[in-house]
C-alpha cells in the first residue's frame, strides 16, 4: 500500500516539544510589541554546544542568538499548548515557526543562521540593561565549549583550576546583578544566558560548594549534550 504524502501540518506537535525556535531580524517586531516578552526568551552564547540542524552534530554556536524558552524544565517551546496540540501564539509566530514545514524542511534549513537576533538587538539603545550585558561578556566570556569538552578528556587539571575561576566569577556577577534589579530567573537567562556550571555540569563536570565558592572536579560525560 503506497504511503500517503504528507503536504499539510497534523498538529502531532513532534517540532515544537524539540525546543523554541531562535528569533530573527522579523520577529524583533513581535519584541516590541511584547508577543515575546523577555521573560521568555533564552539566549544562546557564542561557544555554547548545542544541535545543529544542518550537520545533525552537537557544535559550539558560532554567534550568539535568542531562542523561545523551554517548559517545565524541558526543551518544549513554552507557547506550546498541548492539550489544544498547537502554538498558543500562532497568529504571532515567529518567522521561523511560520517557515518550518517538516515534510518540506528547505525553506527551513534556508533560515537557519541567517539574520539572527542577540541580545543587544533586541535591548534599545537607552536600556539601562545593556551596559549590565556589555560588562557581563567582557568579564565572563563564554569559553569554546567544544575544546572545553575535547580538553577534559585529556589532563584536566589545569583546565579545572581555570574553570572554578570562571565559574565563580559568573556566579559572583550575576548574584551582584540579580540583587540589584531584583532580577527574576528568566530575566537572568535572557541577559546572561545560562551559569557557566550548567554548561560544564552537561559535559560530565561535577560542582560542589564550598566555603571559598564552586569547587569543579571530572565526572562522567553526560550524553545528553
Amino acid at each position: 500500500m503506497k504511503k500517503e504524502q504528507q503536504t499539510s501540518c497534523r498538529r502531532c506537535g513532534t517540532c515544537c516539544r524539540k525546543g523554541g525556535p531562535a528569533l530573527h531580524s522579523e520577529d524583533l517586531a513581535l519584541v516590541r510589541a511584547g508577543h515575546l516578552p523577555l521573560a521568555n526568551l533564552i539566549t544562546i552564547r557564542r561557544g555554547e554546544l548545542a544541535h545543529n540542524p544542518l550537520t545533525d552534530r552537537i557544535e559550539p554556536v558560532t554567534r550568539e542568538l535568542v531562542k523561545i524558552r523551554g517548559s517545565g524544565g524541558q526543551w518544549c517551546c513554552c507557547y506550546y499548548d498541548a492539550a489544544a496540540k498547537g502554538c498558543s501564539i500562532y497568529g504571532n509566530r515567529p518567522v521561523a515557526c511560520e517557515a518550518l514545514k517538516c515534510w518540506q524542511p528547505e525553506e527551513s534549513l534556508a533560515l537557519m543562521g541567517q539574520d539572527l537576533l542577540g541580545r543587544l538587538d533586541i535591548l534599545e539603545e537607552d536600556d539601562p540593561l545593556r551596559p549590565y550585558v556589555l560588562e557581563y561578556e567582557r568579564l565572563c566570556p563564554c569559553p569554546d565549549m567544544g575544546e572545553v569538552k575535547k580538553n577534559l578528556a585529556g589532563q584536566p587539571e589545569g583546565l579545572l583550576v581555570s574553570l572554578e575561576m570562571q565559574v565563580n566569577r559568573d556566579i559572583a556577577f550575576r548574584d551582584q546583578v540579580v540583587r540589584q534589579l531584583h532580577l527574576s530567573l528568566a530575566r537572568e537567562t535572557f541577559l546572561f544566558g545560562r551559569p557557566l556550571f550548567q554548561l560544564l555540569q552537561a559535559l560530565g563536570v561535577m560542582v560542589s560548594e564550598s566555603p571559598q565558592g564552586l569547587r569543579l572536579a571530572v565526572g562522567k560525560f553526560s550524553s545528553a549534550v
